[in-house]
């Protein structure tokens, strides 16, 4: 399990920070499975750090959908 910090920048003024727990799983053929609960991001890679790239762009394209709510 890791912390990911992600900030969002809104106006000028405007800063907020969230911070979104993302667990790893590897499955038996090697895959790494990340996923962030809250926000139902999730993600893959051959690598942790693939992985983890990956569902950060996840994580900030459900941010960025959700804000458009």
């Amino acid at each position: 399990m890791l912390w990911y910090d992600n900030t969002i920048m809104g106006s000028i003024s405007t800063i907020s920070k969230k911070e979104y727990v993302v667990t790893l799983d590897k499955d038996q053929d090697g895959w790494i499975f990340a996923r962030c609960k809250e926000l139902h991001a999730n993600s893959q890679g051959k690598t942790e750090s693939e992985a983890i790239e990956n569902v950060k762009e996840a994580i900030n394209l459900m941010i960025e959908e959700l804000s458009r709510l």
